[in-house]
């Protein structure tokens, strides 16, 4: 079994190095301005344009929130001495990345969070490093990312942490105060923003609650005071680093408690709404424009008279650089162009007709060779600017074939181990080439590595079929979704609406067990239809596609009006008292009343902080307290310990869906007959419930602002341990019942203990 494990943790990593592949361009090379054109000296062609420069980044501002009614003041600004232009971020839809899209002007990948997660700072180029190197001084106040990133740059700072999702006001007073201070002050010449009040309310309380309207309003005033008190020569820049999504909020909330705002609020996925940022410039002749978030830190160099970063994958923008006289439009041009093709050759003839425009241009005067030069500069950037693009998210397909085929063949040999042994030379030979894959992943060598894996699964697929005669359409059923399962992963479709693949595999696999007729009494199948009808009714708990008319009809939503209040309060209170008659019937032998009493004070304790209309987290500790209590009773398993937990964690509509789940894993373990078809059962329904939920394969469904339940700060440790169990409440809670649950077959002539054996064994397979 150790060898086993070994392969697959080997087999996963390759999987991981292919899914996320690391970014293997060179960035040594000098990014130095040029200072000739051929023979041409254009020395004097690149400078500053502004003495000042503030750049405000307000976490989470999406594109339509930047309205003359949302933000009067920076609109009027805006319209009368700047532009306002509209910015497509990358996924992930994060900070961390979303500040070095900002910075260095590449693509972040998923594996970047990681890496600058462990590191101390940007250890590539950025835009910060080149106006540090200019002399310029730079001051900071806001994300502490910031300042974890770039340590040595910024001569003032003070940052504040960004995950505290429930400080709507004082984050942001701390940097405003700050601002109050450097507008009295002259020796700076760069100052940085980063405010998260918005993005907390929007984790907290959804896009659309009366307090980011508020929020919104103070970010208006601080830009207008900003403008008004700088000089005319100070360039200043409004951004978000990403939007924010729109499930979960109501557009016309008619109640503020936060009780009632659905889970999946936030950003980290890709709908319109998170992707989709303004960039408003004040103090600058610009028109408006579309352009990419990694294209601002090629553009904002050029404003500055700076290096453009070594790594910007951007391109320039002539509307956004509107300012810009031909000559020195053209010369940034092939400053950006000349960075470019130092990652890419793919139009460097093109280049050099350029050049040879650009000189004539500059000899001649022609406007005719200057618009021509443009041309070329502008067409062999935008193709490059597009290659790197691609190539930047582009995923390892042979790595991730061989992987796939690695892990297929390992799941066939722990499916029946008894039958398909693997040698002490299969297993060399298997370790062998998944290890040279990650040291040596040849395309050649690649191939031959699937070959010989595809045929050693499926000679161990044919010896299997051949001496195994499995039970009825249980088994049968199971295989078959293991093995469509990993196929959906080809399409994005397929992975962005998995829901509705485990729903319907769920569904229909209780569908099997009532029509096999295979001996079940006329009351299991009463109660297999009841959880029919549960699972149908779970459906419309929350939001299962991305459009209003679906975000807007379920009842989650529908509980958020006032005129609802009172059906809200009937129907928290009705789940509470089914996870009371739940934790009553999980009860081993020899339960006693006091453990119960308990129970239903934890439970009345959590529906006074449910309702709540602030963050108590006194109360949240007493009854975290109350909960680790209920260990003193030996009758109080694992299993209720979760329930219990899971209650807490959980939105208030959603309580409803512990007991249905408990009940849903109690009747398959009354109704299967052996280990392997429980564990599959298992597995189906706790991914169908994790999907019931509200949760989407989007970093936007992981709800933050659970992870502060009982704490007023930021605790590492303890919020990621809430934010994960809320998370992942149903998967642990099918396998903890699983493990807890003997099928009735193996009671009389297997001991429980083989038999918790025997399912932990499946659930390892699977």
């Amino acid at each position: 079994m150790i060898r086993y494990a070994i392969l697959l943790v080997i087999s996963l990593i390759l999987f991981l190095n292919g899914f996320f592949p690391l970014p293997h361009t060179n960035y040594s090379f000098p990014n130095q301005p040029p200072t000739h054109i051929n023979s041409f000296n254009v020395t004097d062609q690149y400078r500053p344009h502004f003495t000042k420069t503030v750049l405000i980044v307000i976490d989470a501002l999406r594109w339509d929130f930047v309205t003359a009614q949302l933000m009067p003041l920076a609109a009027g600004l805006m319209n009368s001495q700047g532009c306002l232009s509209k910015v497509s971020v990358e996924s992930p839809t994060v900070t961390l990345p979303r500040i070095k899209a900002l910075t260095t002007g590449s693509v972040p990948q998923y594996m970047d969070v990681v890496m600058n997660l462990a590191s101390s700072e940007v250890l590539a180029d950025s835009w910060l490093h080149s106006a540090k190197k200019k002399g310029l001084r730079i001051v900071f106040y806001g994300d502490n990312t910031w300042e974890k990133l770039f340590p040595n740059v910024f001569t003032r700072s003070e940052g504040t942490t960004s995950f505290f999702v429930w400080d709507f006001t004082e984050v942001d007073d701390n940097v405003t105060r700050n601002v109050n201070l450097e507008l009295e002050r002259s020796d700076w010449d760069v100052m940085i923003l980063h405010y998260l009040g918005l993005d907390h309310i929007g984790h907290v309380l959804g896009p659309f609650h009366p307090k980011m309207t508020a929020k919104l309003k103070e970010m208006d005033d601080i830009i207008f005071r900003i403008q008004q008190t700088m000089a005319n020569d100070t360039l200043i820049l409004v951004t978000g680093d990403h939007g924010m999504r729109d499930a979960g909020g109501n557009k016309q909330p008619k109640l503020e408690r936060n009780f009632l705002i659905p889970s999946c609020l936030g950003h980290g996925g890709t709908s319109s709404a998170e992707v989709t940022v303004p960039l408003i410039a004040i103090g600058h002749d610009c028109e408006n424009a579309s352009f990419q978030q990694t294209d601002i830190p090629a553009n904002l160099a050029v404003l500055l008279g700076i290096n453009i970063p070594a790594t910007s994958i951007g391109k320039l923008e002539k509307p956004f650089l509107h300012r810009l006289h031909l000559r020195e439009y053209l010369y940034a041009l092939r400053y950006n162009a000349q960075i470019l093709l130092e990652k890419s050759s793919l139009c460097r003839g093109a280049f050099l007709n350029a050049t040879d425009f650009h000189e004539n241009y500059l000899k001649h005067q022609r406007a005719a060779d200057g618009e021509l030069a443009k041309r070329l500069y502008e067409e062999c950037s935008d193709k490059i600017t597009e290659e790197l693009f691609l190539a930047s998210s582009k995923q390892e397909m042979p790595l991730l074939f061989v992987a796939l085929l690695s892990m297929f063949y390992l799941f066939l040999l722990l499916l029946k181990p008894s039958i398909l042994k693997q040698s002490k030379l299969e297993f060399l030979l298997h370790l062998c080439l998944v290890c040279l894959q990650l040291f040596a992943a040849y395309q050649v060598l690649v191939y031959i590595t699937g070959a010989i894996l595809a045929g050693l699964a499926l000679l161990k697929l044919r010896h299997l079929l051949r001496v195994t005669k499995f039970p009825r359409a249980v088994p049968d059923f199971s295989v078959l979704t293991c093995l469509v399962h990993p196929l959906t992963f080809i399409s994005t479709s397929f992975i962005e609406e998995e829901h509705y693949f485990w729903i319907f595999v769920s569904v229909s696999f209780i569908l099997g067990l009532i029509l096999q007729r295979n001996g079940l009494l006329p009351v299991n199948n009463a109660k297999l239809l009841l959880l029919l009808a549960g699972l149908r009714f779970s459906m419309d708990l929350n939001s299962t596609v991305e459009n209003s008319v679906q975000s807007q009809s379920n009842w989650a939503n529908l509980l958020n009006y006032e005129e609802s209040l009172v059906y809200f309060h009937a129907f928290f209170v009705s789940s509470l008292v089914l996870v009371l008659a739940t934790l009553y019937f999980e009860q081993e032998k020899g339960g006693n009343f006091s453990s119960l009493l308990l129970s239903a004070l934890t439970l009345c304790l959590i529906y006074l902080l449910k309702v709540s209309a602030y963050h108590n987290t006194w109360l949240g500790k007493a009854i975290w307290a109350l909960i680790v209590l209920h260990k003193l009773f030996p009758s109080v398993s694992w299993t209720e310990i979760w329930i219990l937990s899971s209650t807490l964690l959980i939105k208030p509509h959603n309580v409803v869906l512990i007991p249905l789940g408990v009940y849903s894993a109690n009747q398959l373990s009354a109704v299967i007959k052996d280990c392997f078809s429980l564990t599959v059962a298992s597995y189906l329904l706790s991914n169908c419930f994790y999907f019931l939920q509200g949760h989407r394969n989007s970093l936007a469904s992981v709800d933050v602002s659970i992870g502060y339940t009982g704490l007023n700060d930021y605790y590492p440790f303890l919020v990621i341990s809430q934010v994960l169990m809320h998370t992942y409440t149903f998967p642990v809670l099918f396998h903890l019942i699983l493990f807890q649950k003997a099928p009735p077959v193996y009671l009389v002539s297997v001991r429980p203990q083989a038999i918790h054996r025997e399912c932990a064994y499946s659930l390892y397979v699977y």
